[in-house]
């Protein structure tokens, strides 16, 4: 990593009277694996579409390997793109499949065979060579479509939900393999989901996006840890939301109160208001625990998910607070109705205006 493989500057898309896109700014480094993350129409698909040279942007410049691409048109940019739908010709054999894009460029068939046979080894389905595209099943056939976007040797690899259609351990399966080549190949990626948990474990950085806007570009650490936004803190992770009362700013950090106790906060999501105003407090279930001096709260729900549950107490003047705690001890201490006192011990909140 180290030189820029992507920039976009201010970009914008509007569709009629939906701003689709609203001035968005990335950088992507060579080599990394950037994933758009956020509702359906939040404007990823649109992004994607914009880098791809499917549309074209109303505002803004597109870089691709530091040249002004915003006008050029698709196939000359050079990019291997993975649809959600496959989009394979159901005519031909999979090595066609995979070498079309190299006959379009016109690459010799000598040459064009040798890196057909390359890239169908990489996702492992040499012995699927002569098999038409329709006679096999989603995973081989998203493996094709993987292999016939890396055989052209793309300067940037851009997969729209690619394994939405597959089932979970299937899913699962494909994101260790799509995230193994990807560091084997050092190929720029830029991956479009709205899988929380699908972006945290792939990407190297993740674009959370919400309205046609970019809100934080960062590590899966550090959106998860220290999201910017609030509608990042609740759309990545679980989050239990407290309402409360920002004390003072000291410096970097806040002091805010909620459910009767004081925490220490960072001030950036605080800096507008006067001291006083009401603010959320955002919680990570991990970062609470069952004490025996803490707030006493009942079980209202429990979910058992084998070596954990999550238990949703009901606390007098704070709502609903999500525990999780081990799953054998949850079946046999926390019935439904059972009381339970909640420590904050372990706590590392964030908190934004109400």
């Amino acid at each position: 990593m180290g030189s820029e493989a992507l920039r976009l500057d201010g970009v914008s898309k509007r569709f009629g009277t939906v701003a689709a896109l609203q001035e968005a700014w990335l950088n992507v480094e060579d080599g990394e694996f950037v994933t758009l993350l956020g509702p359906s129409g939040c404007g990823k698909t649109t992004l994607l579409n914009l880098i791809a040279g499917f549309l074209e942007a109303d505002a803004g410049e597109i870089f691709i390997g530091g040249q002004l691409v915003t006008q050029l048109p698709v196939w000359e940019r050079n990019l291997g793109m993975v649809f959600q739908s496959y989009a394979l010709f159901p005519h031909m054999d999979v090595a066609k499949n995979v070498g079309y894009g190299l006959r379009a460029r016109g690459v010799s068939k000598a040459e064009a065979a040798r890196r057909v046979e390359e890239a169908l080894a990489l996702v492992r389905l040499s012995a699927l060579a002569g098999r038409r595209s329709r006679e096999l099943s989603g995973g081989q056939q998203q493996r094709v479509a993987l292999a016939r976007a890396l055989v052209i040797r793309p300067r940037l690899l851009l997969l729209d939900e690619p394994f939405s259609a597959l089932d979970r351990n299937l899913r699962a399966e494909m994101q260790i393999e799509l995230k193994e080549i990807q560091q084997r190949l050092g190929v720029t990626t830029i991956f479009v989901t709205h899988d929380q948990g699908e972006a945290m474990s792939m990407s190297d950085r993740v674009a959370v996006m919400s309205e046609g806007r970019i809100l934080q570009l960062d590590t899966p650490e550090g959106i998860y840890r220290r999201p910017a936004h609030a509608f990042v803190a609740s759309f990545v992770g679980d989050a239990t939301m407290l309402p409360g009362q920002l004390i003072r700013r000291n410096g970097a950090t806040a002091l805010v109160r909620a459910a009767g106790r004081e925490f220490t906060v960072p001030t950036a999501p605080l800096e507008a208001l006067a001291e006083g105003a009401a603010i959320l407090l955002y919680l990570r279930p991990e970062h609470l625990s069952p004490e025996d001096e803490g707030l006493a709260g009942t079980v209202a729900s429990r979910a058992y998910l084998g070596d954990r549950a999550e238990l949703v107490v009901e606390v007098p003047g704070a709502g609903r607070i999500l525990l999780r705690v081990p799953g054998v001890e949850a079946l046999h201490r926390w019935p439904v109705g059972a009381p339970i006192r909640i420590g904050f011990t372990r706590a590392e909140p964030v908190a934004f205006p109400a």
